[in-house]
């Protein structure tokens, strides 16, 4: 399999190195000519137009790593010139234009795959398996955090931006969609374009969560945190290897009292270091090799698109 990445960007550099690594890339596309330049002289491949990589029938894949509003064009672009396909969250910048790519990918017969990297994380994987297996009991509820002083965006808005990864793993751990959202914030840099935003959903079976976004915090957290009738799972990522997933078994017991919290001592849960990066792509590439439909693939990416919108709406109002 021979890649082309296109877009060499702050995300793109490391798409581009993965796929180096992975012996697979073959190409570098970026509209500045000078990052794509300097990724080529990187790893030794071409820089080429998007057309020429396009029309190259001996790249067999692209994946996409521009600006969100441009994701649905090439996208589609390379779809009509028959390459496999991953693009980089979000979809597409409304749900409007994510569904009419959905459409434009059920036509044809490639492989399209969505980076909700997360859902390739060691830890998440874990997580998620706890959950299916019963082992905290039926989830409560559920909260997710992406906080930073990090890059402001002055296109996509930081719920857009920050949070798809949140929404891919929430509706996971659900295996719902959400029958009622809410959602709030504030922009205070481009007038707008919403800094900090906290969404709330509610799903069918009961089960409520919580996600909170922001480029402007003093501190950095990345934090998913599933409490269930028997105990939490708390998944964070800002934490060394060892640390990132850990359990407590905790309940709420009815004594002649009152209730009253129990639990016990937290414990970290072994894991595999390996970069959910690398998997991720490995996925990808494996999906191209045996033409098997990925893990997120189209009807993941829609799902998570269609919670975006609603949020982007409330945000708006």
């Amino acid at each position: 399999m021979r890649v082309a990445v296109v877009g060499c960007g702050a995300w793109g550099v490391n798409l581009a190195r993965t796929c180096a690594e992975l012996g697979v890339l073959s190409a570098v596309v970026d509209a500045d000519a000078a990052a794509a330049g300097r990724q080529a002289a990187a790893w030794g491949v071409p820089a080429l137009s998007l057309t020429q990589a396009l029309e190259d029938t001996g790249l067999g894949a692209v994946i996409v790593a521009t600006p969100a509003p441009t994701h649905a064009e090439i996208c589609r672009r390379a779809l009509d010139h028959g390459k496999d396909v991953f693009v980089e969250k979000p979809l597409a910048f409304d749900l409007a234009e994510a569904e009419a790519l959905a459409d434009h990918v059920r036509r044809s017969d490639r492989v399209f795959m969505i980076g909700h990297l997360l859902r390739y994380h060691p830890a998440f994987e874990a997580l998620l398996a706890h959950v299916r297996r019963g082992d905290i009991g039926a989830v409560r509820y559920v909260t997710a955090s992406r906080l930073n002083l990090g890059r402001i965006r002055v296109h996509e808005d930081a719920f857009l931006s920050l949070s798809p990864h949140d929404v891919s793993m929430i509706l996971a751990v659900t295996d719902e969609a959400p029958d009622r959202v809410v959602a709030a914030g504030r922009a205070f840099v481009t007038p707008g374009v919403v800094d900090e935003a906290h969404a709330d959903l509610w799903f069918p079976s009961g089960v409520h969560a919580h996600i909170a976004a922001s480029w402007l915090s003093p501190y950095k957290e990345q934090k998913l945190v599933v409490v269930g009738e028997t105990g939490a799972l708390v998944f964070d990522d800002v934490r060394p290897w060892p640390e990132k997933l850990w359990r407590r078994d905790q309940a709420a017991a009815m004594t002649p009292a009152g209730p009253v919290a129990v639990g016990g001592d937290p414990r970290f849960l072994e894991l595999t270091a390996e970069t959910p990066l690398t998997r991720e792509i490995r996925h990808f590439l494996e999906c191209c090799r045996t033409r098997n439909a990925a893990l997120t693939g189209i009807d993941e990416a829609l799902r998570v698109q269609r919670v975006l919108e609603r949020v982007r709406s409330l945000l708006a109002t």
